[in-house]
């Protein structure tokens, strides 16, 4: 006889339509930054309606896929290569990769321990589905990238957040708040450096301690990396690269920022060979690898020499530079310059509107979308996120309307 749990079945949300029940877990699926994308979602519709709409909202870089990598795809394609592949990436992406990573992190990677798939996104959903099941915990530092919410509550885990220590403009790591987080369910923690939305990098002494911490309660511990190849001054540090972290660590990177390939979806997972086999099945489960002509594009972009990609990361940092110059004269606003990433911080909380309100208005008056960051964590919900991925005239457009709309509310 099977045994029903009453509160597990109340819990489960209803369709509308047939009164028919869907799984419990999609509640979690609702990402905690919805209300926060619904300034980017009227942003667009009123670029649409033709209206002189700045969006500062997301970070999907403005600039065009570097042509020899749109070559190598089209040439791909006419050669044929439209069938099934193997799941976990073609051999020489996967060497590619493995020959990239070794480089970066100063140590051996082998292509056996690279796993491809459509962005970074999927390779922490299935990195997620692979180590963790309901009732285990998962430690996520905050301010955290909107989406980690949904990764974790996928799996039937329970999230459990840790606030970075703020000191000023700098973010670090709180080792005392970790380990007092950490309970007998713990088993993972995910980290997101350099840090989207703050562009901040934890400190060598914060990584050693992150890495000391878990080896000492065997933890896994998975780094998003994803801004790591746009970096303007600090050190970036993987726990990857050391040594002691190879069976703990696992790293999630892609080619959608550094190389303006964002709607490529091309990602890969650098796991210990195991996990790599497991993750591998679980992918077979919802696609048979990424299309073949687009990771034969991806060959190109990590192994030609492609000048494009320094000059974005450079054109990235003069955008940074002016919105700190433009943003000077604003009154009651405060303005945090990143380490790294597409995106910068904005203190409002002097102006007397929450993040949400700010960010509302001043696209109703001034025609600016910015991201409210109330749902990365409390920490920022007097902050809003302007994105680097607007050319330097509209930045600096953006910049006067926001100055303007600042001295109004004076």
């Amino acid at each position: 006889m099977t045994n029903r749990n009453p509160d597990r079945e109340s819990a489960r949300p209803r369709s509308q339509a047939a009164g028919l029940t869907f799984s419990s877990v999609v509640n979690g699926l609702v990402a905690g930054g919805s209300d926060a994308w619904a300034v980017h979602s009227a942003a667009q519709e009123r670029e649409k309606a033709g209206e002189d709409v700045i969006i500062l909202t997301v970070g999907d870089p403005d600039f065009d896929t570097p042509p020899i990598i749109t070559e190598r795809a089209v040439e791909s394609l006419y050669a044929g290569d439209t069938h099934y592949v193997a799941t976990g990436g073609i051999a020489e992406l996967r060497k590619a990769i493995a020959e990239t990573e070794s480089r970066r992190l100063g140590r051996a990677i082998r292509p056996s321990q690279v796993v491809t798939t459509p962005g970074a996104q999927c390779a922490l959903y299935g990195a997620m589905r692979c180590l963790v099941e309901p009732g285990d915990e998962v430690i996520v530092f905050e301010p955290a990238y909107v989406t980690f919410q949904g990764v974790v509550a996928a799996t039937g885990a329970d999230l459990v957040g840790l606030p970075l220590k703020q000191d000023g403009d700098d973010f670090s790591l709180d080792v005392a708040g970790l380990e007092a987080a950490i309970t007998p369910r713990t088993r993972v923690v995910l980290v997101n450096f350099p840090h989207n939305p703050s562009g901040a990098l934890l400190s060598r002494n914060d990584w050693d301690e992150l890495c000391r911490i878990a080896l000492a309660h065997d933890l896994w511990l998975i780094s998003d990396e994803v801004y790591a190849d746009i970096c303007y001054e600090g050190e970036f540090i993987s726990p990857l690269a050391r040594q002691d972290m190879a069976a703990h660590c696992l790293v999630a990177r892609s080619l959608s920022k550094s190389h303006a390939m964002s709607g490529w979806r091309v990602g890969w997972l650098l796991a210990p060979e195991d996990l790599v086999f497991h993750m591998q099945n679980l992918l077979n489960s919802m696609l048979f690898g990424n299309p073949h002509f687009i990771q034969k594009a991806a060959v190109a972009a990590l192994t030609a020499q492609i000048p494009e990609v320094a000059e974005m990361k450079a054109a990235y940092r003069r955008r940074r530079d002016l919105l700190v110059r433009g943003l000077a004269p604003a009154t009651g606003l405060h303005f945090i310059p990143p380490a790294s990433g597409l995106f910068c911080l904005l203190d409002v909380s002097a102006t007397g509107l929450d993040d949400m309100e700010f960010a509302n208005r001043l696209l109703e008056e001034q025609g600016v979308s910015v991201l409210p960051c109330g749902s990365f964590g409390r920490q920022l919900a007097g902050y809003v996120r302007l994105s680097l991925c607007q050319a330097e005239e509209r930045l600096a457009d953006a910049c006067r309307r926001i100055v303007r709309f600042a001295a109004s509310l004076q």
